[in-house]
């Protein structure tokens, strides 16, 4: 008998893969989770300036109605204050009175709205007077009227600008 010899195969050793990583995105997924953080971003801005712009229109509103029920020239001139330093910082309005105050009224508009200077004398008499005149007390609420509809507005607004935390006063 004859013995037949088998050779056993001659196979390679199995090699593992390397064991994968914690996250293995593929580069595409990458672009998508950029595409979308960009368009969260701008949406987050968009919707901020919508807001801010409806908060505007919402305080000019509340503005217009308020003087239309003002009885007094000084209340008039008050309500122009408290609109004024909703728009603008409270460094540029505050420490303003008389004539500088007039004219800022008047800076914030466009030339053929401007009329505070003009009427100084007016605003000047009719605030301080125990009793004014109807046309008077009317030329005025139309003055500010015309002031919170076509008022220039400022760029930035107060609320935008940064915190002062932190910074002393002495």
């Amino acid at each position: 008998m004859t013995q037949t010899q088998t050779h056993p195969l001659q196979l390679a050793d199995l090699h593992l893969p390397s064991p994968p990583d914690l996250w293995p995105l593929a580069w595409g997924w990458w672009v998508s989770a950029l595409v979308f953080i960009l368009s969260a971003t701008l949406i987050y801005f968009i919707m901020r300036q919508i807001q801010h712009k409806r908060r505007q229109q919402s305080a000019k509103k509340l503005a217009l109605i308020r003087l239309k029920q003002a009885g007094s020239v000084s209340e008039i001139n008050t309500l122009l204050r408290q609109t004024a330093l909703t728009y603008f910082p409270r460094s540029q309005v505050a420490g303003l009175n008389g004539n500088a105050w007039l004219a800022f009224l008047d800076h914030q508009l466009p030339e053929q709205y401007q009329g505070f200077t003009a009427f100084s004398d007016t605003w000047t008499h009719a605030m301080y007077a125990p009793h004014v005149q109807d046309d008077m007390l009317n030329r005025c609420r139309s003055q500010a009227v015309l002031w919170v509809r076509h008022m220039n507005l400022p760029q930035h607004s107060p609320s935008d600008q940064t915190s002062h935390k932190g910074v002393r006063h002495v």
